[in-house]
C-alpha cells in the first residue's frame, strides 16, 4: 500500500471519526484488501462486525463515544448517564446501552464492553437528548429520565443507588415538573414521590 492510499484512508477517519462502517468505506473506494493490510500493520482494528476504528484515534475516544458510534441505534443510560451528567460517583466499568425491545439481535463491540438494556418501544426515546466529547454526538438519557429509570430498575441495580442518584439530582439543576411527567409516564411516581417530599 502507497502512503498516498494510507493517507486517504487517514483523512477519511478524520473525516468520519475514529470508526467507520466498511459500506462508508466501500462508498469511498477503501476495499476489504486496503483493510486487512492496515489491520496487519497495525493502524486499523476491527471493532465489531462491519466496523472499522483507527487505533491511534480511537485511543482519544471515551468508550461511551465508541459504544454510542458502534450501536447507533441505541441511548445511553442507567449509570453511564449518570457518571455523564454527575448524578453519581461511580465509574462505571461497563458502558449502559438502552436499545428497542424490538431489536433482539445486537452484534455487540469487542471494546468497549458494553450492558444492553431493553426499553419498551412506546417509552424508548422518552427525554432523549443529545452530548458530546471530543466526536459525534451521541444520544443519552436526559437528567430526569436518568433518575426515573434508577427507580424503574431498582430491584435489579439496588434502591441505594436510585436514592443517591436522586439525592445528586436535587442539589443540582432540576426540573420538577418534567421529572414528575416521565415518572407518572414511567409509572414510578407512586414510589418516587415520598422521597421526593422529604428531600424538597
Amino acid at each position: 500500500m502507497t502512503v498516498a492510499r494510507r493517507e486517504q484512508i487517514g483523512q477519511l477517519f478524520a473525516a468520519h471519526g475514529s470508526t467507520m462502517k466498511a459500506v462508508q468505506l466501500r462508498e469511498h473506494g477503501i476495499y476489504n484488501r486496503d483493510l486487512l493490510e492496515m489491520i496487519e500493520i497495525g493502524i486499523l482494528r476491527k471493532a465489531r462486525r462491519g466496523y472499522y476504528a483507527w487505533i491511534e484515534k480511537a485511543a482519544d475516544v471515551s468508550d461511551v463515544e465508541a459504544a454510542a458510534s458502534l450501536i447507533p441505534f441505541g441511548i445511553i443510560c442507567l449509570h453511564s448517564a449518570a457518571a455523564l451528567h454527575g448524578l453519581s460517583q461511580i465509574n462505571p466499568s461497563m458502558v449502559d446501552l438502552a436499545i428497542p425491545a424490538n431489536r433482539t439481535r445486537v452484534s455487540l463491540p469487542e471494546h468497549p464492553p458494553v450492558q444492553l438494556y431493553s426499553y419498551a418501544i412506546p417509552t424508548f426515546t422518552l427525554g432523549v437528548t443529545e452530548a458530546s466529547y471530543s466526536e459525534k454526538p451521541f444520544r443519552v438519557y436526559d437528567r430526569e429520565r436518568t433518575v426515573c429509570d434508577f427507580f424503574r430498575k431498582r430491584k435489579q441495580l439496588g434502591m441505594d443507588i436510585a436514592l443517591e442518584v436522586l439525592q445528586n439530582y436535587m442539589r443540582g439543576s432540576r426540573n420538577l415538573q418534567l421529572l414528575f411527567g416521565y415518572a407518572e409516564a414511567l409509572r414510578v411516581k407512586s414510589v418516587m414521590s415520598p422521597y421526593l417530599e422529604v428531600l424538597s
